[in-house]
């Protein structure tokens, strides 16, 4: 007998609207700063040592996954692993008709992921997990909720 995994939900129609990637080049335009155990840090080259950018990503071992959900059906399995990304970037503001003034200000991004350490679970899956959660920080004309997010206007706007 095979097993299937699925969500359940049914709101899944793709969007006509697409996120671009980046090339960034993060084994030839980063620096590895740290590389350990747990985390490695990547400074990138690209930028001025003054406007830096840098990414981490982290892993670790964890005892429980904690969820607010009402899983009735739970795993045996219990333990699991958290990964995450964080990119901190350097936002620089001049005035050309001031010379003198400069304003740096950081902008870090975090993307965390927790799941129980189970076969069941794949990086397909997870996949689709991350384009939920950017698709709901979209609306429905492909532009982004963030002006929006950052005056604590949290609730959902028009699809």
């Amino acid at each position: 007998m095979s097993k299937t995994s699925t969500f359940g939900f049914t709101n899944s129609a793709d969007s006509s609207n697409k996120v671009t990637m980046k090339s960034l080049g993060l084994t030839s335009n980063y620096s590895l700063t740290t590389d350990n155990a747990d985390v490695a840090t990547l400074n990138n080259k690209t930028a001025p040592v003054d406007q830096e950018e840098i990414i981490s990503f982290r892993s670790r071992d964890i005892g429980s996954v904690n969820s607010t959900l009402n899983i009735q059906y739970p795993s045996k399995v219990k333990s699991g692993v958290e990964y995450s990304l964080k990119i901190e970037d350097t936002l620089s503001t001049t005035d050309s008709s001031d010379a003198d003034f400069r304003v740096d200000e950081p902008i870090i991004c975090t993307v965390t992921f927790r799941h129980p350490k189970s076969g069941n679970i794949n990086g397909t899956q997870i996949a689709t997990v991350f384009v939920r959660a950017i698709s709901a920080l979209m609306k429905a004309d492909g532009s982004w909720r963030f002006d929006d997010l950052m005056r604590s206007a949290e609730r959902p706007v028009e699809d």
